[in-house]
C-alpha cells in the first residue's frame, strides 16, 4: 500500500509548482498595478502550502523504492521537504507580515529552492542530460544502418538496443543494481550482483540471465510495465554474448547467422519511413487556399514539403462533398484527422484516393467494420486510431494486410482481448495501444501471495499453521491434497491444524484487485530419526552443511542454498542411506529440494528408494519421475514425498536423480547443474 501511494507522488508534484509559481506572479503584480490581486495570493500560497507537503511526503514514500541514484535521490528528497518547509514558513509570513522588507526576498528564495527541486526530479526520472541534452524517444534510438554486413556489431545493433531498452533504469543517474548500461566499459564492470556479461563465461553473466527470466519475474529485465525486447533483439543479444560478446567486430567478422542478419536487415528497412522515397511535386497555394476557403482545412506538413495534412477534426458537419474535393490532392495528403466528427462508413471511402495516406485518426467516430474495407489499399499507413468506434475483432482482421501498419490504438473499442492477442500472434510488430489496461498506477493491483506462518515445517505430532493475505478485505482459499486452488477450493477462516504430512496451497481473492499467486509449502509429520546415514558422493566442499547428519537433524535449510544448511552436488545425484537403528515398518520418504534455475540448480528429475533389513541386500521399491523446468522459475524449495507398500527394513537408500546437464533452453545448455537437498525423512 505505500508503494501505491507512493506513485501518487507524480500525480501532486506539478500543483505546488503551479500554486506558488502563481503566487509568485501575483505578488509582483501588486507590488504594481493590481493591488487587488492581493487576497488571492494567500489563496494560492495556501494551496501551494498543503500541495507541497503532500508532495514531499508521498516522494518519501516513493523514494523507498531504492533503485535511484542515491546522490541524486538526496538532493531531491531534500529539497522537496526544504520547499515544503518553505511554503509552510511563507504561508504564515504572508499572512501576518506581508509588509515586511524581509518578506519578497523570503518568497524569492521558496521559489529558487523549488525550482531547484523540480530540476533535480526531473533529472531522476529523466536523466542529467533532460533539460539540454538530444534525448531520442524508443523509436529512434536505434541507428540507422546502411549495410548490415558492414555494421559494427556493438556500436550499431546491440549498444543501441541496450540504450533503447534498459538505460531508463540503468544510466549514471539511476543505478538500478548498481548496474549501468550505456558503454563497453560499463557492462564488463557489472553491477551489485554480479557482472552484466563475462566474454569468457557468456553463460554466467547476468544479462542473459535476467532477459530470460519469466516476465513475472522480479529481476527479469526490462521489468514488467516497461517496453520489451523484440523477438529480434532478444535473438540478437543471446547471439553476441554467446559469441563471446565481440565490441570491435562487423557483423560480417562476427560470422552472425544468416536468418538473424536476414531478421535484422528487415527490421532496418521498417525502421525507414516509408515516406522517404515518394518524389511528389508540391500543391500550390492557390489550390490550398481555395480548398480552406471551402471550409477544408489542408496544409502542408513542412514550409514547402509536398506531404499535406487535412483536419476534420471535431468537426460535425463535414460532407461528402468536401471529402470529394480532397480527390484533387489525395496523392499528397499523408494525414487525415477525422476524429470526433460526424464521418462514417460510407463517408471514409474517400480514402481509397489518398494512397500515400500514413497517419489515420478516427477516435470517437461512427466508423464500423465496413468502414475498415476502405483501408485495404493503404500501402503506406502506419499509424491508426480507433478509439471509442465500433470496430470488432473482424474489423481487425482485416488490418492484417497493411504492410507498414506499425501503431494500433484500440482502447474502449469493440476488439475484444482474444481478437488482440490472435492479431498480435500474427502481427507482433505491431504496437497495440489498449488504453488504461496498460496504466501501472490506476490499473488493477495485484494481491500478493498469501503467506503461510508455522513454527516449523517438520512436526512429530500435531502443527498450527496461519495464513495471511496482507490485505484485511482479501478472501484465502486453500488446498491441502496438492491441488491448485480456486475460488471454489475451501475459504480459510481459523487457524489450520495437521496432523500428518500434507502440502499446503492458498491463494487470495478480491473484487477489483488482480488475482494473487499461489503460495505452496509441505509439512511433514516425522516418523523416525535416523542413527545414521552414509553418502555414495561426498557434496561440493561450498554446500556440505555441518556435516552428513544435516540431511537428518530435522531442520529445513531455508530460503537459500546459500544459508550454510543445504547439500549440493554439481553434476553428480544424491545417493544417501539412512540407517535407522532396527527394522520397522516404513511406508514413505520425503526428500527437501531447492531449485533456483538462474543459479543452475534444479529440482530433482526423480527419486527411487530402496530397502533393506542387513544393509547388504536391497530391494527396489519406488522409482519415479518428475517433469524438469522448461523455462526458468521463482527460486524456492520443495519437499517431494514418495509412498510405497508398507515393508520391513532398517537402511532406506534414497537416490535423488540430478538433472545433471543444464536443458538446451537454458543460456548454459549442456553444462553440469546442480541438485540440492536439505533433509531426507523416513516413515
Amino acid at each position: 500500500m505505500l508503494q501505491v501511494l507512493g506513485r501518487l507522488h507524480i500525480l501532486v508534484l506539478h500543483l505546488p509548482i503551479g500554486f506558488l509559481l502563481l503566487a509568485f506572479l501575483m505578488e509582483l503584480a501588486t507590488r504594481r498595478s493590481a493591488p487587488a490581486l492581493r487576497p488571492a495570493v494567500g489563496f494560492a500560497l495556501f494551496w501551494g502550502m498543503v500541495s507541497a507537503v503532500a508532495a514531499a511526503a508521498l516522494g518519501y514514500l516513493l523514494s523507498l523504492d531504492g533503485s535511484y541514484d542515491e546522490e541524486l535521490l538526496n538532493w531531491h528528497k531534500w529539497l522537496g521537504i526544504a520547499t515544503a518547509g518553505l511554503s509552510v514558513a511563507l504561508y504564515f509570513f504572508h499572512k501576518k507580515q506581508a509588509e515586511s522588507v524581509f518578506y519578497l526576498p523570503f518568497f524569492i528564495a521558496t521559489t529558487l529552492v523549488l525550482a531547484a527541486t523540480g530540476h533535480f526530479g526531473g533529472s531522476l526520472t529523466h536523466g542529467n542530460d533532460f533539460l539540454f541534452g538530444d534525448e531520442k524517444t524508443e523509436e529512434t534510438a536505434a541507428l540507422s544502418v546502411a549495410d548490415i554486413d558492414s555494421a559494427q556489431v556493438f556500436e550499431q545493433l546491440v549498444l543501441p538496443v541496450l540504450k533503447s531498452k534498459c538505460s531508463k533504469c540503468h544510466n549514471p543517474t539511476k543505478r538500478k543494481g548498481d548496474l549501468v548500461i550505456l558503454t563497453k566499459e560499463d557492462l564488463l564492470k557489472g553491477g551489485k550482483n554480479g557482472l552484466a556479461i563475462n566474454p569468457s563465461q557468456p553463460d554466467s553473466g547476468l544479462l542473459l540471465q535476467d532477459i530470460h527470466l519469466p516476465l513475472e519475474a522480479k529481476k527479469h529485465m526490462p521489468p514488467k510495465g516497461k517496453p520489451q525486447l523484440t523477438d529480434t533483439e532478444k535473438q540478437l543479444i543471446d547471439w553476441w554474448l554467446k559469441a563471446g560478446a565481440p565490441f570491435d567486430k562487423t557483423v560480417a567478422a562476427a560470422a552472425m547467422p544468416t536468418a538473424l542478419r536476414s531478421a535484422l536487415k528487415a527490421k532496418n528497412q521498417a525502421a525507414a519511413s516509408p515516406l522517404d522515397d515518394l518524389k511528389l511535386d508540391p500543391i500550390s497555394d492557390g489550390q490550398l487556399k481555395k480548398l480552406r476557403s471551402e471550409g477544408i482545412q489542408v496544409f502542408p506538413l513542412a514550409a514547402g514539403s509536398p506531404f499535406l495534412q487535412v483536419l476534420f477534426q471535431g468537426k460535425k458537419d463535414v460532407t461528402a462533398q468536401q471529402l470529394e474535393k480532397l480527390k484533387s490532392i489525395g496523392k499528397n495528403i499523408v494525414q487525415l484527422n477525422l476524429a470526433s466528427s460526424n464521418v462514417d462508413d460510407a463517408m471514409l471511402a474517400a480514402v481509397k484516393d489518398m494512397p500515400h495516406l500514413n497517419r489515420l485518426y478516427l477516435e470517437r467516430t461512427t466508423v464500423t467494420d465496413k468502414g475498415i474495407e476502405n483501408l485495404a489499399g493503404l500501402q503506406y499507413l502506419e499509424y491508426l486510431n480507433l478509439y471509442q468506434t465500433k470496430v470488432t475483432d473482424s474489423g481487425l482482421a482485416q488490418l492484417q494486410s497493411l504492410p507498414k501498419l506499425r501503431s494500433l490504438y484500440l482502447w474502449q473499442s469493440g476488439v475484444s482481448p482474444e481478437g488482440v492477442a490472435k492479431f498480435v500472434s500474427q502481427k507482433p510488430e505491431i504496437f497495440i495501444d489498449k488504453g488504461i489496461e496498460n496504466d501501472s498506477m490506476f490499473g488493477k493491483v495485484a494481491l500478493k501471495a498469501p503467506k503461510i506462518t508455522a513454527s516449523k515445517e517438520l512436526f512429530s505430532d500435531t502443527i498450527h499453521i496461519a495464513l495471511e493475505a496482507g490485505f484485511a478485505k482479501a478472501k484465502i482459499h486453500y488446498t491441502t491434497d496438492g491441488k491448485e486452488p480456486d475460488s471454489t477450493s475451501t475459504v480459510y477462516t481459523e487457524p489450520l491444524v495437521f496432523d500428518a504430512s500434507s502440502e499446503l496451497k492458498a491463494i487470495a481473492y478480491l473484487d477489483g484487485w488482480t488475482t494473487s499467486p499461489v503460495s505452496s509449502k509441505s509439512f511433514v509429520k516425522v516418523g523416525y530419526q535416523p542413527v545414521g546415514i552414509s553418502l555414495v558422493q561426498s557434496p561440493d566442499p561450498r554446500y556440505k552443511g555441518n556435516g552428513e547428519k544435516t540431511l537428518i537433524d530435522f531442520q529445513r535449510g531455508g530460503d537459500s542454498f546459500k544459508s550454510g544448511k543445504w547439500f549440493g552436488w554439481e553434476g553428480h545425484n544424491c545417493v544417501a542411506t539412512l540407517d535407522l537403528g532396527k527394522v520397522v515398518d516404513v511406508s514413505k520418504v520425503t526428500a527437501g529440494c531447492y531449485e533456483d534455475i538462474g543459479g543452475w540448480i534444479f529440482f530433482p528429475k526423480g527419486l527411487r528408494i530402496s530397502i533393506s533389513t542387513d544393509g547388504e541386500s536391497f530391494k527396489k521399491v519406488k522409482d519415479t519421475t518428475y517433469p524438469v523446468a522448461s523455462s526458468i522459475t521463482k527460486p524456492g524449495s520443495k519437499m517431494f514425498t514418495e509412498s510405497f507398500a508398507s515393508a520391513q527394513a532398517r537402511y532406506v537408500k534414497v537416490e535423488v536423480l540430478s538433472v545433471l546437464k543444464n536443458p538446451k533452453w537454458h543460456p548454459g545448455a549442456g553444462k553440469s547443474c546442480w541438485v540440492f537437498v536439505d533433509e531426507i525423512l523416513v516413515e
